[in-house]
């Protein structure tokens, strides 16, 4: 076959595939018409080749017959060519004009789900946050209309990257007030929790930026219709449902500056949250006066208790419409003063007048709710039997000269379930440094890199970190992205804009390597492996055990430090810092830190 017809026969089909897929036709479309085109040209090409070649020889030859030479294929002009190219960059630049177009006035992803069709109408367990500015329509009808724009443009483009950052999506403007969904569309266990973090970093965020207004937020979970809703030729992607117009509802019972939260949402986060109970007829000052003199009456009980004493805390109680505590001071009342009759008398009252003022009334409910404050984040680092003072004191220092991305960190922290890890083990590592004698710039590094240890979660899907199996029973796949967020942690830092020295890095990256060279991603050994990064290991083990988690309870200090213990003596963990962690955790307190041999 000559080399222009062989030449021809493999561009043609080229060619085909190449306009099918301008065209929009998928490459497996367009590939089967090239295999086609090419089937078809060789079996052309063959045809007139054994016209060419073959003949009977008992036939005699009377003349040959002429075959007429294929037509010599001619090549596209260029101008036809530029005009296909200039075609395509049209098409391309129409498709991120309208993409642009979307992103304005929708979820990004949202888009993307409408334009692949893969939006469903469902309904699904998700949370939803209403906010709004106390006051402010009423404050902007004396004030240039220009002027309102401004400060609300500034004050959403404060807030939008804080739903972002906690896995919401903002769902519509509405005025100065926005709705937003968490756990729809993108889909997220702990939704309750990562719109409560949303929540309290934007009331945060409108104290530091020094708003010149006041936020109310207003917070509930449960079973949310969500889909694209709207009339024939106009949707938008939203959730509606009884607990949408109970999240409105509370918004706006709301003091300024709080978020109130519905039942739902304090069993999801209570765990983590300092919360008060938002009691009908009483301002919040004065639930906070009542709640400080129970306070006070448990102590004295705690110490001497009396008949008098525990009468006036069922009394404390029955103000705050806590019936289960009042009955039970009424109870011990009159266990310790059988004849008293106040003590009955009170008893009774209490009994009718039930939990009257534990819950509220809601515009549209027919039953009484149930509503929380949201208060703040607990203080996860604090004296006691998991955590020694030396420990604590190392915190509270470096806590305030070492900078560190806590809204990331609480974001990766949130889908996980493990609120303060990340403090805990930048608490452990540090002092476990100090304790062995290592410079302060060491110290300092191993504060930073616990914190970060586990920045590379950002990068697994979220049912992988609840994932309350075996890894070994994991696929492949699925095992090898839980194992890769070590690694994957250098494309976070570099993402969210945390520059980290080398040092630091190592210690993220080799924490899960164990001194007997069994660990992971590179099976490093003894002193292969970084100090910063075997000592992260065991602080990480022991918080790890003495936390609460999805998928496990906490163990006891004592537990947990056993379980240190069993790898010291398996030598996955460093024998030298291991055994230093434990005194200084109190195990073995006779031996000295001054006799440790130097860690390098």
């Amino acid at each position: 076959m000559p080399l222009i017809e062989a030449l021809t026969l493999a561009a043609c089909p080229l060619a085909v595939a190449a306009l099918l897929a301008l065209f929009g036709h998928d490459a497996g479309a367009a590939f089967a018409a090239a295999g086609l085109t090419l089937a078809g040209l060789l079996a052309g090409s063959l045809a007139r080749r054994r016209g060419e070649t073959s003949a009977e020889p008992s036939v005699p030859v009377v003349a040959a017959v002429p075959v007429p030479a294929p037509a010599p294929v001619t090549p596209p002009p260029a101008d036809a060519t530029a005009s296909l190219i200039e075609r395509a960059r049209a098409l391309e630049s129409e498709k991120q004009r309208i993409e642009a177009v979307l992103h304005t006035s929708m979820d990004p992803f949202v888009a993307k789900l409408i334009i692949d069709g893969k939006i469903n109408n469902e309904k699904r367990k998700a949370t939803v946050l209403f906010a709004d500015l106390v006051a402010y329509t009423t404050a902007s009808e004396s004030r240039p209309p220009e002027a309102v724009i401004e400060e609300v443009d500034i004050l959403f483009s404060a807030m939008e990257p804080v739903l972002k950052r906690f896995r919401g999506h903002l769902d519509k403007y509405m005025g100065d007030a926005l709705m937003a969904e968490f756990g729809a569309p993108f889909p997220c266990r702990s939704h309750a929790l990562m719109a409560a973090l949303a929540a309290l970093r934007m009331q945060e965020r409108m104290a530091s930026w020094e708003f010149p207004w006041k936020m109310r937020i207003g917070i509930t979970s449960g079973t949310l219709l969500v889909g694209l809703i709207g009339s024939g030729t106009r949707k938008n992607y939203t959730a509606i449902g009884d607990k949408v117009n109970l999240a409105s509802r509370l918004q706006q019972l709301c003091p300024p500056g709080g978020i109130w939260i519905d039942d739902e949402v304090y069993k999801a986060v209570h765990r983590w949250f300092l919360t008060r109970r938002v009691r009908s007829g009483l301002t919040p000052e004065e639930t906070r006066d009542i709640e400080a003199k129970l306070a006070f009456l448990k102590e004295a009980l705690a110490q001497a208790p009396t008949g008098k004493m525990c009468s006036e805390a069922a009394n404390l109680c029955s103000e705050l419409g806590d019936m289960d505590q009042a009955l039970t001071f009424h109870k011990q009342a009159l266990d310790l003063d059988k004849d008293s009759g106040p003590a009955q008398h009170a008893l009774a009252a209490t009994i009718m007048t039930g939990e009257e003022r534990a819950f509220l009334t809601i515009k549209g409910k027919k039953q009484r709710v149930e509503v929380h404050e949201l208060l703040g984040l607990k203080e996860t680092i604090c004296y006691g039997r998991r955590l020694p003072k030396r420990v604590v004191d190392v915190f509270q220092r470096l806590s305030k000269e070492v900078t560190v991305p806590e809204e990331w960190v609480l974001c990766i922290e949130a889908a996980e379930g493990s609120l303060g890890h990340a403090k805990s083990t930048a608490a452990l590592s540090a002092a476990l440094a100090e304790y062995v004698g290592l410079d302060e710039a060491v110290v300092r590094q191993a504060f930073l890199a616990g914190y970060l240890h586990d920045v590379g979660k950002r990068s697994v899907p979220e049912h992988l970190l609840t994932y309350d199996g075996l890894l070994s029973d994991l696929p492949a796949s699925d095992r090898l992205l839980v194992l890769d967020h070590v690694t994957a942690a250098e494309a976070v830092l570099k993402d969210i804009k945390v520059p980290v020295s080398a040092e630091v890095l190592a210690g993220i990256n080799q924490h899960h390597e164990s001194f007997d060279g069994s660990g992971y991603p590179k099976k490093l050994k003894g002193k292969e492996i970084s100090v910063l990064a075997r000592i992260i290991k065991i602080a990480e083990t022991y918080d790890t055990l003495t936390s609460w988690h999805p998928y496990q309870e906490a163990w006891t200090p004592e537990a947990a430090l056993a379980e240190v213990g069993r790898d010291i003596n398996r030598r996955r963990a460093d024998p030298e810092l291991g055994e230093a962690f434990l005194r200084m955790m109190g195990v073995n307190e006779t031996e000295s830190a001054t006799l440790l041999p130097p860690v390098t």
